[in-house]
């Protein structure tokens, strides 16, 4: 995870291409119910300003203030509800909400940010996943996300500044070995 971006611009078709790709994760019943909302300029300075996120990482870890991108990956329950009142998915209960175990909504769009973060490894650029903790309701009502729309953390995007080094736990933390969490047959 990049912790120090460049102010450097992202091409808007780097980006655009980018966000197409990522959404192109697995969709339960093909609901599509993934946005990403991509705030730059005054749209990305309110959001910072809104949520607190600006305090914070100017505290803590200012370098993430300097990306030119951030996206907000976004999932409605809406549209996995609706799908599954279909004639070809309904049967299950699944056209409420509380019905489902896991609400796929939240992992589809877990998984197209996955590939949002993997793309801008491959390009060569940077990308932060980080959780809105404060305000984040008041941030997508501002940028005029439906209410029932539900956020999933937002992923900070640019390029990364040349004096990037890893931080955070990934130095201080081992990773768990193979053993500890890969289990076959049973646990």
């Amino acid at each position: 995870m990049t912790r120090r971006f460049a102010t450097t611009p992202l091409a808007p078709d780097l980006l655009d291409e980018l966000l197409d790709l990522a959404r192109r994760a697995p969709s339960a019943g093909y609901s599509q119910g993934v946005h990403f909302l991509a705030l730059t300029g005054d749209a990305l300075a309110r959001f910072w300003r809104t949520t607190g996120a600006d305090e914070w990482f100017g505290a803590v870890q200012g370098g993430v203030l300097d990306a030119p991108v951030v996206v907000l990956p976004l999932a409605d329950p809406v549209a996995y509800t609706s799908r599954y009142s279909e004639g070809d998915k309904a049967g299950h209960g699944l056209e409420v909400a509380e019905n489902w175990e896991v609400p796929f909504w939240l992992t589809d769009a877990a998984m197209a940010t996955q590939n949002l973060l993997l793309l801008a490894q491959d390009r060569g650029l940077g990308a932060l996943y980080f959780g809105i903790f404060r305000n984040a309701r008041a941030a997508l009502d501002e940028l005029g996300v439906p209410s029932h729309v539900l956020q999933v953390g937002a992923v900070a995007l640019g390029h990364r500044a040349p004096d990037d080094t890893t931080s955070g736990s990934a130095r201080t933390r081992v990773r768990r070995d193979p053993v500890e969490v890969i289990h076959h047959q049973s646990w």
